[in-house]
């Protein structure tokens, strides 16, 4: 039977419709879905060699983000090819993930980054629903966090940051399918009294340090 018979409606003798033999595959995944997926898998070998800061520094710029460093926090890195050189050490202090195609296995890369502060989710589009639970990485020395325009986190994907006791400052905007937001933001006060939190539809902005 060729392809173009077998996709035609088929009948039974009374004329009713007979169900189709071939069913319809699930959403393929788009090319770019894939490459984002390729560049946020940790690269073992390279860890081992350049250090846990280096790779999440290469990591969050490789996907169009930005970092800035312990001892030059005004500075953003954003050009892979104007980062010091291999043998210079340096230690992240702001992830600053905007526009960036980061996912939920990508936040591997936190680990042992022992001096990030300050995350910023803003319109990541890739961030699953589960992908803020990789902060428990950082959760000793992060005391900043926006997750805002990130359109795949709903109220239960942002309930995880309850977990995230040494927080001082949230700010949550643009949250496109959070039923709840007072609700989600009741429960986050509960859980982080010491928090400042700010969860609203209106664009905010961090608090610099002085």
């Amino acid at each position: 039977m060729s392809l173009l018979c077998r996709l035609l409606p088929r009948f039974n003798s009374r004329g009713q419709l007979k169900p189709a033999l071939l069913q319809p595959k699930p959403k393929d995944r788009g090319i770019w879905g894939y490459v984002a997926i390729a560049f946020n898998q940790v690269d073992a070998e390279r860890l081992g060699k350049v250090g846990p800061n280096r790779l999440c520094a290469e990591w969050i710029i490789k996907n169009g983000g930005g970092v800035r460093f312990v001892g030059s926090p005004n500075r953003l890195w954003k050009d892979y090819n104007s980062l010091p050189g291999e043998n210079t050490p340096f230690e992240i202090k702001v992830v600053d993930a905007s526009n960036a195609s980061i996912m939920k296995i990508g936040l591997e890369h936190l680990k042992n980054c022992k001096c990030i502060d300050t995350v910023i989710f803003h319109n990541c589009k890739h961030l699953e629903n589960d992908g803020l639970e990789g902060l428990h990485h950082i959760s000793s020395s992060l005391v900043r966090l926006q997750v805002s325009g990130c359109y795949n986190i709903t109220d239960s994907g942002l309930a995880v940051i309850a977990q995230l006791k040494n927080l001082r400052q949230l700010i949550i905007f643009d949250m496109m399918f959070v039923d709840n937001m007072e609700a989600v933001s009741a429960n986050l006060k509960k859980h982080l009294p010491s928090c400042d939190i700010k969860a609203t539809k209106h664009s905010v902005t961090l608090k610099q340090d002085k």
